[in-house]
């Protein structure tokens, strides 16, 4: 499927959830982490601040948007490090804390980040649908993405699940 099937699939069934189940997410961080440091600069270090904890989400689905947070972190990541952490909020809200010390994200470019086909950079190097879409698969588990716009050393994203 393309990515604009993709996107419009996910569009058409925004309001059908994903179905969760009961995970170790410090397994899935590790793994997911240990996939995307492949893709990252030398001298990047990798970072996961995952506790051993169970919760309720879809593996494939998270690791879909954890998968795309950290290769675009990759990508404009030259030195320092990548970071992947978890916090338990509250009883039924879980974040996942993406941060890198790469460019940044310039402030006019910020609030079409989520918007379809507007692409930051030159779209010969994407499609514009990877954040929208990664937006969406958000909301089917019940949750946000955001761009943490007061993060300066770089670039960070905060999913939020409602369990």
């Amino acid at each position: 499927m393309t990515a604009i099937q993709t996107y419009i699939s996910l569009e058409e069934t925004r309001e059908e959830h994903y179905p969760l189940k009961e995970l170790n997410i410090n397994t899935l961080c590790e793994s997911i982490m240990e996939k995307a440091k492949i893709n990252f600069k030398s001298g990047v270090e990798a970072v996961v601040n995952v506790p051993r904890v169970n919760i309720k989400t879809n593996a494939e689905e998270l690791e879909r948007i954890l998968n795309h947070l950290l290769n675009n972190a990759a990508a404009y990541t030259e030195s320092g490090k990548i970071s992947l952490e978890f916090k338990k909020r509250s009883a039924h809200t879980h974040q996942f804390i993406l941060t890198d010390t790469g460019t940044g994200i310039p402030a006019e470019a910020r609030e079409k980040l989520f918007k379809p086909f507007a692409e930051i950079r030159d779209l010969t190097q994407g499609n514009g649908l990877g954040l929208p879409t990664c937006s969406l698969i958000a909301y089917k588990l019940n949750g946000t993405l955001a761009l943490d716009t007061d993060y300066k050393k770089g670039t960070r994203f905060i999913l939020e699940l409602h369990v």
